[in-house]
């Protein structure tokens, strides 16, 4: 099994190591979901007593799938538009539940303009001087196939939640890189 260290910052003076924090959770690797545990440095305040850590962008917190799980998932089912009843995911077990990703689409929605902007900025500057376009499929991001990308929710804002995820997917497919690297370039993190 793969074990990875998330050192983290030092909160500050006063603070001392304190051990670790351990978390199973499930990560992109070459195609596949792999199992992996990751340790994040825990921090304690002498003079109080209080610890804390903290986590990598792709960690969400009391999630077992990290945030490159998040993106491909949600891009398979709101690229698609063939609804999320319809929708085959990539990987077969184990696999994030529809619900699960019905409520990872509802709580990214509303954040989707602000990352779409940032990403495109900070993408833009990672690939420089290579154009955006040179990157991304012929046409740019599709139009969608369906109006009603949510049977719930507000539909303009899942449809820039499909722009974002598009875009990500695409530029690390191009680039060959891991998509938590793209991620981290868009500074793209769980609300």
């Amino acid at each position: 099994m793969l074990v990875l260290h998330h050192e983290g910052r030092r909160p500050g003076p006063g603070w001392h190591r304190h051990g670790t924090t351990s978390k199973f959770l499930f990560v992109v690797d070459e195609g596949r979901l792999r199992l992996v545990l990751l340790r994040k440095q825990r921090w304690l305040h002498v003079a109080s007593g209080t610890t804390r850590h903290d986590r990598p962008f792709w960690d969400i917190p009391r999630h077992a799938f990290a945030m490159d799980v998040v993106v491909l998932t949600l891009a398979a089912w709101l690229v698609a538009g063939a609804g999320l009843h319809n929708t085959d995911w990539t990987w077969t077990k184990p696999r994030p539940a529809r619900r699960t990703v019905q409520r990872w689409a509802a709580r990214l929605a509303p954040h989707a303009d602000a990352w779409l902007q940032q990403a495109r900025e900070r993408i833009l500057d990672f690939v420089a001087p290579r154009p955006m376009e040179e990157l991304l499929p012929a046409g740019g991001i599709p139009p969608p196939r369906r109006v009603r990308a949510f049977s719930q929710g507000n539909v303009l804002m899942a449809g820039k939640l499909r722009d974002v995820v598009w875009l990500l997917k695409n530029v690390a497919q191009s680039l060959s890189i891991p998509l938590l690297k793209l991620l981290g370039v868009a500074r793209w993190r769980w609300p």
